[in-house]
């Protein structure tokens, strides 16, 4: 019977407690817990880096997410990296040059003069022909010879074949691993951009999330300034507690302003990064769950080291760079030696020359010459110039050696900070369940006037600092897994 008096007792309480609660200004506001505890899975909009590519490192993977698609929109429209596509172009069509070298050239040279002055040499030979025919007796030999040197007109067409020249296939292989080099520079541009753009939403997420938080906590604020108001009129309080209310509603509201500031800076770094005008939209923060980042995280945490690093020294476009620029040196090396070798020519002209134009048998010119140069000596220039090569072919190898170096210790770097942000997130949610529960029970006993409004505020400014700490948490997370991605070279980039 005392059993039974006992639970009647505490159900009575129960629902006096509920009761009271439901009636109190803090029930009126405690949808507020909804919103912070709804906020948990909303900032998992930081997921969406888990199908950005990198859900089965190590392999290419096709675009599924609207974080994707602003990757994908950004390698198609950024300014800067269409610089780097020109340049691409410019250096495919330098070795189409360089290639060219190895084929005949043909030239039309054409000229008629007028001259004044000029040394003539009819007036040398036609006396001559003229007392030639006077001792024959016969017209013989012509005495209007008419014939100036220069001609009055040369036509001709030059035709001109390098047979061997060594110097030409230096200039190829420079073109080509100029080619290259630039070609993985832009490559390396493309993977920078799509990090950026990823980091740049993640903080726009960021900041839209923080927004939404301390959005919905400013009703809670202004309930508890409008409740401190009607406590000073109905003297159950001192004008203090209104003043600590008002403060703790401008600290939030100051936060909300930065937090709106760089909501909007983000969108526009963002919109810069994809060509698009600043106030353009951007996919919603809510577009993924959190189980998706979580799972990539631990894919991406549980490779090991020795997997990723050697991905990225296979894949770094940075390898890919220094690679090149040690072919530019060693077709610097061969240009050097070419010097040192002969070059054989082939070159042939046919044409027209004379006081006019007569174009028959009896006019043309036609001439072929094999050209034969070798540098026998120069002043020691081209020793000079070979140990000039050989230094910058030892300084493209230290480059090598060091950026190799980089990429591992960055790959290793990366890894270390996604495996020690993972472990935060755990951290994060506990703190925020228990901060929430925290301001659930002083929220009650404020209700019920067994908490001061200092306690009250405490709580309040503990489970919005928990919530946006989650928020930061699980960017971090995800901007780690963007920069794994990008160290150790796991996104699949367009050609």
């Amino acid at each position: 019977m005392e059993t039974e008096n006992c639970e009647l007792h505490h159900a009575k309480t129960r629902r006096r407690e509920g009761t009271a609660l439901a009636d109190s200004p803090a029930r009126r506001v405690h949808p507020l817990l909804r919103a912070f505890a709804t906020s948990r899975a909303a900032v998992a909009v930081l997921a969406l880096l888990a199908t950005a590519g990198i859900g089965a490192p190590l392999h290419a993977q096709p675009t599924r997410s609207p974080l994707d698609a602003l990757v994908a929109e950004a390698l198609a429209n950024n300014l800067g990296l269409a610089q780097q596509t020109v340049a691409t172009q410019r250096a495919a069509a330098a070795v189409r040059e360089a290639n060219g070298r190895f084929l005949p050239s043909a030239t039309v040279n054409a000229r008629r003069s007028e001259f004044s002055g000029v040394v003539n040499i009819g007036d040398f030979i036609n006396p001559a022909y003229a007392a030639l025919n006077q001792l024959i007796g016969q017209s013989r030999f012509p005495t209007d010879v008419n014939a100036t040197l220069p001609f009055k007109q040369e036509t001709k067409l030059d035709v001109t074949l390098p047979l061997y020249n060594d110097a030409l296939f230096a200039a190829r292989d420079a073109a080509r691993a100029q080619r290259d080099l630039t070609g993985s520079a832009r490559r390396t541009a493309m993977r920078q951009l799509a990090a950026d753009i990823q980091l740049a939403w993640l903080g726009y997420a960021t900041a839209s999330r923080a927004v939404e938080t301390l959005e919905a906590t400013l009703p809670v604020l202004d309930e508890n300034q409008r409740v401190s108001e009607r406590l000073i009129g109905a003297g159950q309080a001192t004008p203090d507690v209104l003043l600590r209310a008002r403060a703790e509603r401008s600290d939030v509201g100051q936060q909300l302003a930065d937090a709106q500031r760089q909501r909007d800076a983000a969108r526009r770094t963002v919109n810069l990064l994809r060509n698009r005008d600043d106030d353009t939209p951007l996919p919603p923060a809510t577009t993924t769950g959190a189980d998706s980042l979580l799972a990539t995280s631990d894919s991406l945490a549980a490779l090991t080291l020795d997997a990723l690093i050697a991905h990225a020294l296979t894949h770094r476009d940075e390898l890919a760079q220094a690679s090149a620029g040690t072919r530019m040196a060693d077709a610097q090396t061969r240009a050097v030696r070419a010097s040192f070798k002969p070059t054989v020519a082939l070159a042939t002209s046919y044409g027209v020359q004379g006081a006019d134009y007569q174009f028959d048998r009896d006019h043309d010119v036609a001439l072929a010459s094999l050209v034969l140069s070798w540098n026998v000596f120069n002043g020691g220039q081209d020793a000079a110039r070979r140990e000039q090569a050989l230094a910058t072919r030892s300084e493209a190898d230290y480059r090598r050696r060091e950026i190799e170096r980089a990429v591992r210790l960055q790959v290793a770097n990366a890894h270390d900070a996604l495996r020690t942000a993972r472990t935060t997130l755990g951290v994060a949610a506990d703190r925020l369940a228990a901060a929430e529960r925290a301001f659930t029970l002083v929220q009650r006993r404020y209700a019920e006037g067994l908490a001061t409004q200092v306690e009250f505020l405490s709580a309040r400014s503990a489970f919005t600092a928990a919530a946006l700490n989650q928020v930061v948490t699980r960017y971090s997370v995800a901007a780690r897994a963007v920069d794994l991605e990008r160290a150790a070279a796991l996104r699949a980039l367009p050609n």
